[in-house]
């Protein structure tokens, strides 16, 4: 289920498949917070036909503005030159609302959804064929139908990814975040605007979405044992832990942390991710999305890569008459490095963003001063999300320069 699952679904039923998705909510509601969805996945939904829904849905994010934990303005970078030269804008939209629109849109398919359904694990029809096809076994002791192909979009914890690795991979904790959504106000920021506060190794940052939102997120290198003495949630307790981590911060980010219905909106996580995979399939079976490569958020880039998984997948699985084996092995091929790429750029950002030791807080007291001192900065951060974010899900033909820098690329993820 989820955003790549159902994505994936729509794909291959359009193509003629018999698809059936199951999802491990029972029922899947229109509230939650949000993502950033960039150009890149944007397209995605575009070729599904949802390109005028994401437009009524999403926000309009024009411009990326950096201010200091005093609300200092550092950096402020125009976004739309950038669109123009990738084809299409970013939206950034509530996570629910994008989940609803893709489960309408699988349904109106005439495809099987079944809701309420964990998957525990695979199995083979024919244990002695590495090929065979394979069943899901369900929480309730039931079984799905014989699958010719499973995809696995069942997140950072996924199960079938224990099937295609082999092993229950630990999770990496990396930092704490709280988001949410909360009514838009002029004395937090425009409507068109992404802002972000930084300091003290801590963020705290607005993001427009539709209907007259902002999608808040804040995030502190707290310890990984942080979340054994956490307020209650839905407490007053959470918006005074709130208020304690950025007591520091202007008065805008406390104007914001007044906002925040703690009952309904906000949300406290453990950011972590896992090691590397060797393969995104095994047989008849492939891994999706975060089940394959969970990327860390400050990359803006989880359900963009997701969807370009979905269509990947499909158009491998469209265009061979060999076998499903042959187009998954051609679906890792083509997202493996691309992927790998995003997931060793999160965890140098995120080491940025939030450190966790003094020597840590070195290089981000650098990144700061380079935010708040170089003026030339803005083009490096632009010309990074250009390249990040026009390499899916087709990318470009390339220079020699675009090859090499990414095969560069590709020998460190590896």
């Amino acid at each position: 289920g989820g955003i790549g699952g159902l994505s994936a679904g729509i794909f291959l039923k359009r193509l003629g498949y018999t698809v059936h998705v199951y999802e491990r909510a029972a029922e899947i509601l229109p509230i939650g917070a949000a993502i950033s969805l960039w150009s890149n996945g944007v397209k995605v939904m575009n070729s599904l036909g949802l390109g005028k829904e994401m437009q009524r849905m999403g926000g309009k994010m024009d411009k990326m503005i950096y201010h200091s934990e005093k609300d200092e303005p550092w950096f402020n970078l125009d976004l739309n030159p950038m669109y123009t030269k990738l084809g299409e804008r970013g939206y950034p939209v509530a996570r629910g609302e994008l989940q609803k629109l893709l489960m309408d849109t699988y349904v109106a398919t005439g495809a099987k959804l079944t809701l309420g359904k964990t998957c525990v694990g695979v199995e083979k029809v024919d244990p002695s064929d590495e090929n065979s096809k394979v069943v899901a076994v369900f929480d309730d002791g039931t079984k799905s139908s014989v699958a010719d192909l499973l995809i696995g979009a069942d997140g950072i914890r996924s199960t079938v990814r224990q099937y295609v690795i082999g092993e229950k991979l630990p999770l990496f904790y990396r930092y704490t975040n709280w988001n949410g959504l909360i009514k838009m106000s002029p004395k937090l920021g425009k409507s068109n605007e992404w802002i972000m506060w930084v300091g003290e190794g801590k963020r705290a940052s607005i993001m427009p979405v539709g209907t007259d939102r902002f999608y808040f997120f804040m995030g502190a290198p707290l310890p990984e044992d942080n979340f054994k003495n956490a307020p209650p949630r839905g407490s007053e307790a959470q918006r005074d832990e709130l208020k304690k981590i950025f007591k520091n911060f202007p008065k805008r980010v406390h104007d914001l942390i007044d906002s925040i219905d703690v009952k309904q909106s906000l949300n406290r996580l453990p950011i972590c991710d896992i090691e590397a995979l060797p393969t995104f399939c095994k047989g008849r079976v492939a891994l999706l999305g975060d089940s394959a490569h969970p990327t860390l958020p400050v990359m803006g880039q989880g359900g963009a890569l997701a969807l370009e998984d979905s269509q990947i997948l499909a158009h491998m699985l469209g265009t061979t008459n060999v076998s499903v084996v042959d187009a998954l092995r051609r679906y890792v091929e083509h997202r493996r490095d691309r992927t790998h790429r995003i997931v060793l750029k999160g965890r140098e950002r995120v080491k940025q963003i939030y450190p966790r030791c003094e020597e840590d807080m070195k290089g981000t007291q650098k990144w700061y001063d380079t935010l708040k001192t170089n003026k030339s900065f803005t083009s490096k951060v632009e010309d990074g999300l250009l390249y990040n974010l026009s390499q899916g899900p087709f990318p470009p033909r390339q220079d020699e320069e675009t090859k090499s820098k990414v095969a560069a690329d590709s020998k460190n993820a590896s």
